[in-house]
């Protein structure tokens, strides 16, 4: 699929880049086989999916945080710069331990190497 954005001269694609696979996405995380499921090109439009939410609810800065695969500098790298693209401010907290995650970590804890997941945590709301 492309993002088609229509102007004056008729519609053009623009930006053109498949849609993820829809089995990365669970039910409390994204997790995917890296370089196969979950690219950086991958990684950067669900950045561009948690910046532009956070965005809608107020939030400006997202922390992320990645265990020690050998992925995962380039694909926080990846989630960085698609958040940036919705607007959103990034503290990249670097190599953290799974436990401190407030923040979408890119992490592979009890997984095999190749498989990646993400887990999105939203600040909650007490009254």
């Amino acid at each position: 699929a492309a993002v088609i954005i229509s102007g004056d001269n008729g519609d053009h694609e623009e930006n053109a880049m498949p849609n993820p696979p829809a089995e990365i996405f669970k039910a409390y995380d994204i997790r995917g086989v890296v370089g196969h499921t979950l690219t950086p090109e991958i990684t950067l439009q669900i950045g561009q999916a948690i910046g532009s939410e956070a965005r809608a609810r107020g939030q400006r800065t997202i922390a992320i945080g990645r265990d020690g695969r050998l992925s995962g500098p380039a694909l926080a790298a990846a989630l960085a710069e698609g958040i940036r693209m919705s607007g959103s401010d990034v503290v990249d907290l670097g190599l953290v331990a799974t436990p401190m995650f407030t923040s979408p970590p890119i992490t592979w804890a009890r997984i095999p190497p190749s498989w990646s997941p993400a887990r999105t945590i939203r600040r909650s709301t007490t009254a």
